[in-house]
């Protein structure tokens, strides 16, 4: 790819992705100066607004800063035209997803409205179907048997083993390989860097964001949201790890004790994934905070998903120790429908790639100030030639 070819139909590519407002830029810097994110390697968002007015797809493809952007409003407040470059990086961040992504759904579900419903209740309906399929053929009940028969939990393993793993780990696949994709693509992000973080030192500063959305916290407003970040982060890491690791301990018939780890391991993520989403979502309605102000519809169905999938959960756990087996059944196959589409759809091409690309970002570009300040003093070994003529 050719990084400083122009490409005049950028613009309008990018536009399909969201708002992206540079009619009104007069390119004074003043939302790069008002980020405590920004610095020499990233600054955003002004560069980035640069690289789509000039139409520069390689550079813009090869870059880190849209992801680097924690997304906190600063510079939508200070900008003096008012033209939202926040939500410019918003913008940039669903066409770069869109990008990396080699099956095209990315692309399709961020574009459009229409097929981000589209898939989700495509995968609902498959999900529908193996749910009837499973009761019909390998129980063999009718539909008057659904609302007769008494039906625990576990005559679903190791069907429901085979099915969770497979929603979990082929969208994990997906969303790996991608990210993979991503590295590709920001290699010339790295190809002047004079001082190259060695592979564990990324994988290191990968693993300490992955974990603790540290960054978001640098935001002078960002306290609030890397709180219920870090919340739906560790609570949906529980989830998962138990449901790839442990689904035939975590799900049983069996009603264990309060003090039992299971119980409390389960409520714990619970609490986390309903302040988490319960919190966000609350701001975006009220829509107090800049970073809430303007919402995309792949803002909203992410966090609707995962509180319905918990909110389900919670019902489900309730029907359970209350002995009502029939009703946990159809529950729980209400909490799969809302569950499996979250999964399949959200992880691998939706806002949940975040959670990937995001740290991945930053461990490609972060350097640490003592790195930076020795790169810009010259050893005697280092002074060119010239300079001593």
């Amino acid at each position: 790819m050719r990084y400083y070819e122009s490409d005049l139909n950028l613009l309008a590519d990018v536009r399909k992705y969201g708002k992206f407002d540079v009619t009104g830029c007069f390119n004074c810097g003043t939302c790069t100066l008002s980020c405590e994110l920004a610095n020499d390697q990233a600054s955003f968002p002004r560069k980035s607004v640069r690289h789509v007015v000039m139409g520069l797809k390689g550079l813009l493809h090869a870059s880190l800063e849209p992801w680097v952007c924690h997304d906190c409003g600063d510079c939508s407040t200070a900008c003096p035209r008012q033209t939202k470059p926040q939500e410019s990086m918003m913008t940039l961040r669903r066409y770069l997803a869109s990008v990396y992504d080699w099956t095209g759904i990315a692309s399709l579900i961020n574009r459009s409205k229409g097929w981000h419903l589209a898939t989700l209740s495509f995968a609902a309906a498959v999900v529908l179907f193996l749910i009837l399929l499973y009761h019909l053929s390998v129980v063999k009940m009718t539909f008057s048997d659904l609302t007769s028969t008494s039906m625990g939990l576990k005559h679903m393993f190791p069907t429901m083993t085979y099915f969770t793993l497979a929603v979990i780990l082929i969208p994990l696949f997906i969303l790996v390989s991608n990210a993979i994709r991503m590295y590709g693509f920001t290699g010339s992000a790295r190809q002047n860097d004079q001082t190259p973080i060695s592979f564990p030192s990324q994988v290191k500063t990968f693993l300490v964001h992955f974990f603790t959305y540290k960054k978001m916290a640098e935001c002078p407003t960002g306290k609030s949201r890397w709180l219920e970040h870090l919340f739906i982060g560790i609570g949906c890491l529980i989830m998962l790890v138990v449901k790839v690791f442990g689904l035939n301990w975590f799900q049983t018939d069996q009603i264990h004790p309060l003090y039992h780890p299971q119980r409390w391991l389960g409520y714990f993520a619970t609490v986390l994934l309903l302040y988490g989403t319960g919190s966000i979502l609350l701001g975006r309605i009220t829509k107090e905070k800049e970073v809430y102000k303007s919402s995309e519809f792949g803002d909203w169905i992410f966090l609707v998903l995962l509180f319905a999938t918990t909110l389900s959960g919670i019902i489900l756990h309730i029907l359970r120790l209350s002995g009502f087996e029939v009703g946990t059944c159809y529950a729980y196959a209400i909490h799969v429908l809302i569950a499996t589409p979250m999964l399949v759809i959200e992880m691998p091409f939706g806002k949940w790639t975040h959670m990937i690309y995001r740290p991945l970002a930053v461990s490609l570009q972060s350097r640490s100030q003592k790195e930076r300040t020795l790169e810009q003093q010259w050893s005697p070994k280092e002074v060119p030639e010239h300079a001593t003529t």
